[in-house]
C-alpha cells in the first residue's frame, strides 16, 4: 500500500489513505442491507466482494453513501504520499521508537520491583524484535493508522456524546486482515500493531490535548466503561508529575485541559483483525476510503461533486488549521510538499459536517497552540 514515488510523473497518483467508517450498534443491519442493495445494482453477488469501486457519482452509489449518513456513520481518513516515504527514513523512525521505549523504562525503573523490571524488559525485548523484523510498508502501515485513530478518537467522541451518548458504552474495533491465508500464526502486523498503536496514541493525546469539550452528561456512557480517573475535574498532582517526567508534558498551568482514558481498555479490550469478506463493514469502509483515495488521486469526473458526495461523512476538526483529513509526513508532522497537489484535501475539508462552533474551534486552536509552544518539550 506504501510505496515511495520521488517519479515527478507519477507523483500526484502515490496517495496512500487508510481510514474508518464508525457504525452505531443499532445501524449494523441497516448497513449491511445498504451493500446488499449496491450489490445487487452492481450485479455482485451478496456472498463477494466488490472488486472494482463503481462511479462514484452514480445515483445507486450516491444512495449508498446517503444511507450511512441517514445511520449516523461517520468516515475518518489520514493520507500520506509516496514520495514522502523511504527506507532509510523510516529505519530511523523505528529506532527512534526503540530507543524511546528504553528511556521510559530507565524513568520508571527506581519505583518498580525487580519482576516489573523483569515484565517490561521483556515486554521490551519483543516489541524491539517485532520492529526491527517488520518491513517498512507494514512498519509505515501502524504509524499512519496509529495516528488515524488518534486523530479521529476526539472527533467520534465528541459526535456520539452529542447525538447517541449510550454508543459510547461499548467501542468496538474490527481491522481489515491482509495476510496470507496460507500462513499459520498471527502475522507479525497484527502482533506489533496491538502493542505499538494504544500506547502511541495514549502519548499522542498527551503531547497534543484533543478538542473534547465539556457536556453535562454527554460523556457519562464513555467515562463508566473507559475512564481512567479524572473525568473534568482536574489532573492530580501524581499524574501532572507523572506526564513531567515521562513525556516533557507540563500540565501544572493547564490541569483541566485533559481527560482521562483507559486507552489500553479503550482500543484493545474489544478489537481484532477479521477477513474482509465475513464482514459487511470493513466492507463498507474499503468502499468509503478507496472513494476517497480516488478523489485525492483525480480519478474521478468532477472533483467538486465527489467531495460534496463524500464529505458530509467527514467530521470537522476542531482547530481551524489542521483538516478532517490530515496529510502525514511521517518524519515531519504534517509538513507540506511543493510538487503536491492539495485542492482535493480542501474541498473534502469543506464539506465535512461541523460539530463544534466556530467559537470553540478560534478559541481552541489558540489555546492549543500557545499550551504546546510553551509547555510540551519535544
Amino acid at each position: 500500500m506504501f510505496r515511495e514515488n520521488t517519479d515527478p510523473e507519477k507523483i500526484e497518483k502515490a496517495w496512500c489513505t487508510v481510514g474508518a467508517v464508525t457504525v452505531p450498534h443499532n445501524a449494523e443491519n441497516k448497513i449491511k442491507n445498504a451493500l446488499l442493495e449496491l450489490k445487487k445494482h452492481l450485479g455482485v453477488k451478496p456472498e463477494e466482494e466488490i472488486e472494482k469501486i463503481p462511479n462514484i457519482e452514480s445515483p445507486y452509489f450516491i444512495e449508498f453513501i446517503n444511507k450511512l449518513k441517514r445511520a449516523n456513520c461517520t468516515a475518518h481518513a489520514m493520507t500520506t504520499n509516496g514520495s514522502l516515504l523511504n527506507e532509510q527514513e523510516t529505519n530511523s523512525h523505528k529506532a527512534a521508537q526503540i530507543r524511546a521505549r528504553e528511556n521510559y523504562i530507565a524513568l520508571v525503573r527506581d519505583n518498580l520491583s525487580n519482576e516489573d523490571i523483569s515484565l517490561i524488559e521483556e515486554e521490551l525485548k519483543e516489541i524491539s524484535s517485532l520492529i526491527k523484523n517488520s518491513s517498512t510498508q507494514e512498519y509505515n502501515q501502524i504509524v499512519l493508522q496509529s495516528a488515524l485513530i488518534s486523530f479521529m478518537l476526539d472527533k467520534i467522541l465528541v459526535h456520539y456524546a452529542s447525538t447517541n451518548p449510550r454508543e459510547l458504552s461499548r467501542i468496538t474495533w474490527v481491522y481489515d486482515r491482509k495476510t496470507d491465508k496460507k500462513k499459520k500464526g498471527t502475522h507479525i502486523f497484527e502482533k506489533l500493531f496491538f502493542k505499538m498503536m494504544p500506547p502511541s496514541v495514549e502519548v499522542s493525546f498527551i503531547k497534543e490535548p484533543r478538542g473534547i469539550p465539556y457536556m453535562e452528561t454527554g460523556y457519562n456512557y464513555l467515562f463508566k466503561n473507559y475512564g481512567g480517573g479524572f473525568c473534568f475535574s482536574g489532573i492530580p498532582n501524581d499524574e501532572i508529575e507523572k506526564r513531567k517526567k515521562l513525556y516533557a508534558a507540563d500540565y501544572s498551568q493547564a490541569p483541566n485541559a485533559a481527560i482521562s482514558l483507559d486507552f489500553a481498555k479503550l482500543l484493545n479490550k474489544d478489537s481484532r483483525f477479521h477477513d474482509s469478506e465475513k464482514s459487511s463493514g470493513i466492507q463498507v469502509a474499503d468502499l468509503v476510503i478507496s472513494s476517497i483515495n480516488r478523489l485525492l488521486r483525480g480519478n474521478v469526473d468532477s472533483n467538486t461533486k465527489t467531495a460534496k458526495i463524500l464529505g458530509g461523512l467527514l467530521l470537522s476538526s476542531p482547530r481551524l488549521d489542521f483538516p478532517s483529513v490530515p496529510q502525514l509526513n511521517f518524519y515531519d508532522s504534517t509538513a507540506t510538499k511543493p510538487e503536491l497537489d492539495y485542492e482535493n484535501l480542501q474541498l473534502l475539508n469543506d464539506e465535512a459536517k461541523q460539530i463544534y462552533s466556530q467559537q470553540y474551534r478560534e478559541t481552541f486552536t489558540k489555546s492549543i497552540n500557545e499550551f504546546i509552544k510553551n509547555n510540551i518539550k519535544s
